[in-house]
């Protein structure tokens, strides 16, 4: 092969994965169009070529249609303008004392970092989402504060609380197709200023916003990047009910999971907890199946559901390479039509990635499992379980004493669920009658206790 054969086959091979990166983030980037996203950003050693690739990913976002709130923490600068004045802050409860020289390098940290970030996104930079972008950001004084007061006898000073967030006008600004851009920072009734929370302060907007998705760009994944990927994705119920080991086990993401699981049981949908290091996390996080976060719901992403009219087309295109290879006995539009109601589907994120059928058979009270498919690219991760456990308590609630499986390939899999061997006299009359000796369907039995 030649160099430049070569170069055309790789060029070949690139637009390939585009192509298939565009389809499976088609679904997606129809689902956001006017999704409202509350992004924190604490920038702590988040180096100036992160930062701006970040704000091309946001602006990408906002020019697809989702509607970007964006809460930063200037906590890099901050510790320079300490160390620039000698300063320290010091810490109670892990809440900062903030005095007045405090205060100063707050205001000069914050100041900058509003600078940066409206710099980047002003910026018009060629082959980027940012060259023909017209991104407006727009901040102001929208948020009411008070102070934290003294606790245990210690004064904070000028660390404040929300008093009060300033929804409409923020709605206001979201429906001008701008970026709200929210400081760490608010003002009393008497003009005073406090300083806040940024992640609690993103977690309020969102639970008052019923924002459709929190986000938390933040370091604190990064010492845990070994083990995180053990709950990738986490709900509110299995945190709630696990709290102390998953303290124990992940002690620097505590806070930020309390914020996570109290904003999805306060009108979130979802919340992400993203490492500030990767390149693209959010693109990554939001447009791929799988993501490089930690995602915070309170109901399942995966969801197990009857199936609707709505759903058909995606069960046929399921169905039809496994009927194409004689896994599966034929099924046209009409057979899954008529059947409909004994459908169950695996449903991620409006994607139909799974569905099997239970079929009663009333005179012998025994029912059929078929047509349990998974999607290749969601196999291995145990969904064809999930699915044929939601089969069995189906059947079980509907007092259903056997259910039985015809399979030509799934024998073994069958098996280690418990099922076992048996001939076709077994069968109901009325399944004998259609069962096709040609396929030569092995026949699998299990009772249910």
């Amino acid at each position: 092969m030649t160099e430049s054969n070569g170069e055309y086959s790789a060029d070949i091979s690139e637009s390939t994965r585009l192509v298939g990166w565009f389809r499976s983030a088609a679904p997606y980037i129809n689902l956001f169009k006017s999704k409202l996203f509350v992004t924190s950003v604490s920038k702590k050693n988040f180096s100036s070529g992160n930062l701006a690739r970040l704000i091309q990913d946001l602006s990408f976002l906002r020019a697809i249609g989702a509607q970007i709130i964006l809460v930063y923490d200037p906590k890099d600068l901050l510790d320079e303008e300490l160390k620039r004045r000698n300063h320290s802050l010091v810490f109670e409860d892990g809440i900062p004392i903030i005095d007045d020289k405090a205060a100063e390098c707050f205001k000069a940290a914050i100041g900058m970092m509003r600078i940066e970030l409206e710099s980047l996104f002003s910026t018009k930079l060629p082959n980027t989402s940012m060259n023909f972008s017209n991104i407006k950001i727009i901040s102001g004084n929208l948020i009411d504060a008070k102070p934290l007061g003294v606790r245990k006898g210690i004064n904070f000073r000028r660390t404040g609380d929300i008093r009060k967030i300033d929804i409409s006008s923020i709605q206001r600004t979201l429906d001008l197709d701008a970026i709200v851009l929210i400081s760490p920072l608010g003002f009393s009734a008497t003009g005073e200023m406090f300083f806040l929370n940024s992640e609690k302060l993103a977690r309020d907007i969102a639970c008052i916003m019923r924002a459709d998705k929190l986000i938390f760009i933040t370091d604190s994944l990064n010492n845990s990047r070994k083990s995180f990927s053990e709950i990738r994705e986490l709900l509110t119920r299995t945190y709630e009910e696990n709290k102390q080991s998953i303290i124990e086990k992940y002690p620097r993401l505590n806070y930020l999971f309390d914020l996570a699981n109290s904003a999805c049981n306060n009108n979130v949908d979802r919340t992400h907890i993203l490492p500030y290091e990767q390149d693209g996390e959010i693109l990554l996080e939001l447009f791929t199946r799988d993501g490089i976060g930690i995602m915070v719901s309170k109901n399942q992403i995966k969801n197990i559901r009857p199936a609707v009219p709505a759903d058909i087309n995606s069960i046929l295109s399921l169905i039809d390479p496994f009927k194409k290879d004689g896994t599966l006995a034929k099924r046209d539009k009409v057979d899954i039509e008529r059947n409909l109601s004994s459908y169950i589907v695996l449903d991620h994120d409006g994607q139909i990635c799974g569905c099997a059928c239970l079929t009663h058979y009333l005179e012998e009270n025994v029912a059929e499992i078929s047509c349990l498919i998974v999607r290749p690219d969601y196999q291995q991760k145990g969904e064809g379980s999930r699915l044929l456990r939601h089969i069995l308590e189906k059947a079980k609630k509907n007092k259903i004493k056997q259910i039985f499986a015809l399979t030509t390939k799934a024998e073994h899999w069958f098996l280690e669920k418990g099922f076992v061997r048996k001939e076709k006299q077994v069968l109901p009359k009325e399944k004998i009658q259609t069962y096709e000796p040609a396929r030569n369907s092995l026949i699998l039995i299990k009772f249910i206790d």
